[in-house]
């Protein structure tokens, strides 16, 4: 496999040369996946449905994250809104060389072959005939944001469509083969014109062939229809539909700790929430959408965006975008709650199917991590190079706060490494980059095979950490290690990888967000209120005559002398009271400020009337 052989290429390479590290993003060999509940392929009962399949024949896939049973039968297909790049409408049928449980077909074959399938239910096209125009359209892409199916001299890796007959014979149709390149989705027109193709059973199928040992050879597929009356190439419908997902929440993360959120909730907030639409049809539609974000578990909504426009004919990534407000509902006082966030298209559409593809949300959870990603991986993330190398993403505070476990995602790619050992690190924030370490602790390889089920490691003890920190890991460079790597969300400016010619570096290579989150206590960690209430302080004026004032409350000061007496003690009795020592005799004397978190102490010199 190319892939496989640049990769090996560079570990030697650098190993003889000590060439520069470098990140390489590698395929799933397996990947938990929600159940795809699939019609058996050549079930018996479903030939018995074929009355109940008529024109027009129509799946965009937007109706759920599973195949339609009436309409499909599949071995393998995956339905999601991950690995398409600019979809035409959300979610798309990925074929790859993983099976319907997302384990790969043949572990650790490099030899291409059948993997997925796609196969419509039996369609009544017996009252047809050629003459009727009947035309199968639909839009493919290759790779999009999954593994790209590799260029061959001999063509060995294609998607191919298939017709079945009336003699119960596939026949091939159409055929893609491998460019070698991420393509935008192209639609394909193809005609049934022979008269074999029109009896009650007819049916149509979608099979890729390629590498079968993980998420390898990508292809996806949107917006299939089959009808009668058609011209080839020429679009009759009138849908607009969302392309891609609304975008995060957040301005920078997918989840962030209650504490820390609600210490500042609008300066979190995104700019601009956004999504794209593409206008299938030909002619301009007038349409309208409203933007809204609530928190699931209470009544009450925040619409903060309604627009409407003239969205022109064959319009493509056509954005939408409005900025999120908690304006019009209350939050809760502490965590965790979840934020629902979405927009929704007004098309006027009749038809119900079309409908589906015309909304769009997601849910932001306040709990007690941050996190950069959505909670899938597309890809494994890996930092080569010679010596140790290491990798950190960077986290900002509010308040200060203690770390007490992280989460990390270990997606199943290349040889098997579990209970292999790697050193997590925490370090302070040095201008922008890692500093001081402030943690180190040794844990192992655990992979993870439930759907989003992160590998939780706790601390050996709390760190306390504030302003900015990191959390990543040291590893030897020659170590090939994978971690989870989601491919649609950004975490720019917040990745950073150091190797010891070159020091920390942002890492600006690839688009993406690591898939590891810092797990915190919630808590000001002891003795850090103490120093954030002496910095706040201000004791005035000093020198004084007996009048003293302090810029920050408190609940009690009191006073000693240069013996450890206690000569004076006073209560809080509001900003503008000072503290009345005219009685004392000139000297330095210690006052020790109380409030209900910290416990301070400043110097002042008392002088003469």
């Amino acid at each position: 496999m190319i892939k496989q052989l640049a990769l090996i290429l560079f570990i030697l390479g650098s190993a003889v040369s000590g060439a520069n590290a470098q990140v390489v993003l590698q395929p799933l060999q397996q990947e938990a996946r929600q159940p795809q509940k699939y019609r058996p392929a050549e079930s018996k009962m479903l030939m018995r449905l074929a009355v109940d399949q008529t024109l027009p024949f129509f799946d965009d896939f937007a109706g759920a994250d599973t195949l339609n049973t009436n309409r499909w039968s599949s071995g393998g297909v995956f339905i999601n809104n991950r690995y398409a790049l600019n979809p035409i409408t959300i979610n798309v049928a990925t074929l790859d060389g993983l099976d319907a449980n997302g384990s790969a077909y043949i572990s650790n074959s490099l030899a291409a072959g059948p993997s997925d399938t796609l196969t419509s239910a039996p369609i009544l096209l017996g009252s047809l005939t050629p003459a009727d125009s009947v035309y199968l359209s639909f839009y493919w892409q290759s790779g999009g944001l999954g593994d790209v199916p590799d260029l061959t001299e001999s063509n060995l890796r294609y998607l191919v469509l298939e017709f079945l007959d009336n003699t119960d014979a596939w026949q091939e149709v159409w055929r893609q083969s491998a460019v070698g390149v991420v393509t935008d989705f192209a639609q394909v027109f193809v005609g049934l014109k022979e008269s074999r193709f029109f009896h009650s059973g007819f049916r149509f199928r979608f099979r890729n062939v390629g590498l079968r040992n993980g998420m390898a050879d990508v292809w996806n597929l949107d917006y299939i229809e089959l009808d009668k009356n058609r011209r080839k190439g020429q679009n009759t419908t009138r849908d607009i539909a969302i392309s891609q997902s609304v975008s995060k929440l957040l301005k920078n993360y997918t989840a962030m700790p209650a504490r820390q959120f609600l210490s500042n909730p609008e300066a979190e907030l995104a700019e601009q929430v956004q999504a794209t639409l593409n206008n299938l049809g030909d002619f301009p539609g007038a349409i309208g959408w409203r933007g809204y974000v609530r928190n699931l578990a209470a009544a009450g909504a925040d619409t903060f965006l309604r627009e409407q426009a003239l969205v022109p004919g064959m319009a493509r990534q056509y954005p939408i975008s409005g900025t999120p407000s908690l304006e019009n509902f209350s939050l809760p006082s502490n965590g965790p709650f979840t934020l629902l966030h979405g927009i929704i298209l007004d098309t006027k559409e009749q038809n119900a199917q079309q409908r589906a593809n015309d909304s769009t949300e997601r849910e932001t959870h306040i709990a007690d991590y941050y996190a950069y990603d959505d909670g899938t991986a597309e890809a494994g993330f890996s930092f080569l190079g010679t010596g140790n190398t290491q990798v950190a993403q960077r986290f900002d505070l509010y308040q200060p706060d203690q770390v007490k476990a992280f989460r990390v995602y270990f997606p199943r790619v290349g040889n098997d490494i579990s209970g292999t050992s790697l050193t997590f690190r925490v370090w302070e924030d040095n201008g922008g980059v890692p500093g001081e370490t402030l943690h180190q602790q040794a844990f192992q390889i655990q992979y993870s095979d439930s759907l989003n089920g992160f590998y939780e490691v706790a601390l050996t003890s709390p760190v306390s950490v504030q302003g900015s920190f990191f959390i990543g890991w040291t590893q030897p460079g020659s170590r090939y290690v994978n971690i989870g790597f989601d491919r649609n969300e950004r975490a720019e400016g917040r990745r950073f990888t150091y190797t010891a010619s070159g020091g920390w570096a942002e890492e600006t290579s690839m688009s993406g967000a690591i898939m590891m989150r810092p797990v915190l206590v919630g808590e000001t960690p002891l003795g850090v209120e103490d120093d954030l209430y002496n910095a706040a302080m201000r004791v005035y004026p000093n020198p004084s005559r007996g009048e003293v004032y302090l810029t920050e409350p408190f609940e009690q000061v009191q006073v000693y002398d240069t013996l450890g007496r206690l000569v004076h003690s006073q209560k809080y009795k509001g900003n503008r009271e000072p503290l009345q020592l005219g009685h004392l005799i000139p000297g330095l004397y210690t006052l020790r400020i109380q409030n209900r978190k910290a416990v301070i102490t400043k110097k002042i010199i008392l002088t003469k009337l």
